[in-house]
């Protein structure tokens, strides 16, 4: 096969020499063979040698091949496109890389004299005029081509040089290439001088470079040593191959990709694969599986990541190769495939960042490409009178200026001690209708939330151009986040005797909110609740990580069993970095506690307060899974609390947004009222099966003790 991309989760190979293009769905283990369409000689040789991923569609350009082929996975069909006026499809070699620029193949000549646009959403494609001072008839002109920041930029492999296209002007742009590099050389690929331990002189060096966390990680063809470049020092340095592969073979390794922060290359002539982590400068070597002769040459050309796998198609080897890594603990905001900045959803991946840094010290947020970021203010806990942390942002998004006001959630599991569930109704001043006491008197003493400062900073935001305002929380700020919304929604209406200037600006703006395992807030069935409940389905969504008991509570868990699962989960030190699980003073008492809890005589008049809780909001389930995930269903283990962490939010969702990192699935739906009877219908082993939900609060709620409070902060 020439070359394979990701398309939604498939790994899609067009043939170079082969007869049929292949699909490979790694998720089931499954591969299929499509004919080529009507037009494209089967027989020919090195029909085609790149592909690309251009919005659900793989995007082929001729190599040998005189048309544009055009493949859709999902219905399995393939089809083509005439070359325009102005490409000579009779001539050989003339595509050899491909990329997709804003819903456009971009594809640079190799030995054909234009540049090639594909649109295959309307079917069309057109050719682009080289720009002065790029000679279109020079042979071997471009090999390699990426998108940056919406243009396509080519490096020369023989061509004087640079090339820059932007497909949505059809301009193209020649860069000369920066003093040091012999522009007449013949297979130029550098830009940086070579680090010690590498012979500039050696032909053939490099043949593939993938980009793992902002830095260029190229694997050796016939260079000895493994080639790592960070662009935004201008450093470049030199790793050996780990023990097991020869650094004298040639032709070792023709492609790599990323896969969880580690580049994985496949090998062509080498005996085993190569994985390199460039943040401990180390690679490693896996053994290839058995059914492969790694004794052959010429293995392996072209490899793809697909939903956190790398996926290589044969050239000369008998099997498809899948490598799969451990998933990366770290936290990873970049968005290799993906268009998700273009849509309104980007702006909740950018809540989960936001609701991630609250937690820190540190002043910015973290970068995130596409984003540009402004901290107005970082209310503390206890300054100014608020109770929590509290930060105001103004992110410039591709799709527009959004403020973002960010609660801290839990910094231990302490935290949900001195909660009580008691069913507050002077915030909604409805016999009925109620929203979590704890909750309501935290966000009611945050000064953020006077009249004044808060009508300055929409005032302010206005002027900015800012049109939305998303209110986001982990845990317990997403509690904060959601009572805000609420409060929202009563000024807009001028239910709570807010002043005229308050209640005008929030009109101005879309307000939404986006939590990530909250804990329910609300409960009742008045026809006040029954209102905020249809207005928060239109503007709330929260988040529900697999696992996470949290989010499932108040209203729907077994108490005693979620206890039993608590403590062990405690009292095995389960903690995280940001402190959004647990932390070591509660692992001291939990048990004790929760035996005095489990034994009082009005446990039932506590559950019962809990199991009127309910979810008003969106939810939307985050699931390694395809099928449909109920927020209701869950595994309750020692270990679902790893599925609370903020760290395990951020990077599901991130996942959920790109092919090329780990599976993940979204299922959204509506939440529903769980009877008492139903939560408990289906526990019978507290750490397997399928469970309705309650949270450790629960059983701390209201009624732990002054003398314990004082126990536990005492440590």
């Amino acid at each position: 096969m020439g070359s394979v991309c990701n398309v939604n989760g498939k790994a899609v190979a067009v043939p170079s020499y082969a007869e049929k293009i292949l699909v490979v769905d790694p998720a089931t283990g499954q591969a299929s063979a499509l004919d080529l369409p009507a037009g494209i000689d089967a027989r020919g040789n090195a029909k085609y040698m790149s592909v690309c991923n251009v919005n659900g569609k793989a995007v082929a350009v001729p190599n040998h091949a005189k048309k544009i082929l055009v493949v859709d996975p999902a219905t399995g069909q393939a089809s083509t496109l005439d070359l325009p006026a102005g490409i000579d499809a009779s001539r050989e070699w003339k595509y050899r890389s491909v990329c997709n620029v804003n819903g456009k193949a971009v594809a640079v000549p190799y030995n054909a004299e234009k540049i090639l646009v594909v649109d295959p959403a309307t079917g069309q494609a057109s050719a682009l005029d080289l720009p002065a001072g790029i000679d279109a008839h020079r042979e071997w002109k471009y090999l390699s081509v990426c998108n940056v920041n919406g243009k396509a930029v080519a490096v020369p492999y023989n061509a004087e040089k640079i090339l820059v296209v932007d497909p949505a002007t059809g301009q193209a742009s020649a860069l000369d290439l920066p003093a040091g590099i012999d522009a007449s050389r013949e297979s130029k690929y550098r830009s940086l001088c070579l680090p010690a331990g590498i012979d500039a002189s050696r032909e053939s060096k490099y043949r593939s470079v993938c980009n793992v966390n902002g830095k260029a990680v190229a694997v050796p063809a016939y260079a000895k040593k493994i080639l790592v470049v960070d662009p935004a020092t201008g450093q470049a340095s030199a790793l050996d191959l780990p023990a097991g592969i020869d650094a004298h073979r040639e032709w070792k390794y023709l492609s790599v990709c990323n896969v969880n922060g580690k580049a994985v290359a496949v090998p062509n002539h080498a005996e085993k694969i190569l994985v390199v982590d460039p943040a401990t400068g180390k690679a490693s070597a896996l053994d290839l599986p058995a059914g492969i002769d790694a004794s052959r040459e010429w293995e392996y050309l072209s490899v793809c990541n697909v939903n956190g796998k790398a996926v290589a198609v044969p050239l000369y080897a008998e099997k498809i190769l899948v490598v799969e890594l451990p998933q990366s603990t770290v936290l990873s905001f970049s968005l290799h495939q993906s268009a998700v900045q273009h849509t309104p959803v980007f702006a909740e991946l950018v809540a989960a960042l936001l609701s991630y840094w609250v937690y820190t010290d540190e002043p910015e947020p973290p970068h995130l490409e596409s984003t540009a970021m402004q901290v107005h203010r970082v209310v503390q806990p206890v300054e100014f009178g608020s109770a929590v942390k509290i930060a105001t942002v103004t992110a410039d998004l591709p799709t527009g200026k959004v403020l973002y006001v960010a609660f801290k959630g839990t910094s231990y599991i302490l935290d949900f001690y001195n909660w009580n569930l008691e069913h507050h109704h002077t915030m909604t001043q409805d016999p009925d209708f109620f929203v979590h006491g704890g909750a309501a008197s935290t966000i009611q003493e945050a000064s953020f939330w006077h009249e004044r400062s808060f009508a300055e900073r929409l005032q302010e935001a206005r002027k900015n151009g800012v049109r939305r305002v998303v209110l986001t929380g982990h845990s317990l700020g997403g509690m904060y986040a959601a009572l805000a919304l609420y409060k929202y929604w009563k000024k807009k209406d001028g239910q709570d005797g807010a002043s005229q200037e308050v209640v005008s600006l929030p009109s101005n703006f879309d307000v939404r909110c986006v939590t990530f395992g909250s804990p329910m807030v609300f409960g009742g069935s008045s026809h006040q609740a029954q209102q905020f409940k249809a207005f928060a389905q239109k503007r709330a969504v929260n988040y529900i990580n697999e696992n996470d008991p949290c989010p499932r509570a108040w209203g729907a868990l077994n108490l005693q069993q979620f206890v039993e699962v608590a403590v062990k989960t405690v009292q095995k030190g389960l903690v995280d970095e940001q402190g959004s699980i647990s932390g070591f003073v509660a692992s001291k008492v939990v048990g004790a506690a929760a035996e005095k809890v489990l034994n009082r005589q009005d446990f039932r008049q506590i559950e019962d307060l809990a199991e009127r809780y309910e979810h008003f909001a969106e939810l939307k389930v985050l699931s390694s899974q395809r099928q449909v995930a109920r927020w209701k269903e869950f595994q309750l283990t020692p270990d679902c609390l790893k599925d609370h962490s903020v760290l395990a939010y951020v990077n599901r969702l991130f996942d959920a947004f790109d092919d090329s990192r780990p599976e993940c699935h979204v299922h959204t739906q509506e939440s529903r009222a769980v009877p008492s009877g139903e939560a408990l219908s289906s526990l019978s082993n507290p750490f397997s099966g399928a469970y309705n939900l309650t949270w450790i609060d629960r059983f701390l709620a209201r009624i732990w003790p002054t003398t314990s409070q004082k126990a536990l902060a005492a440590g």
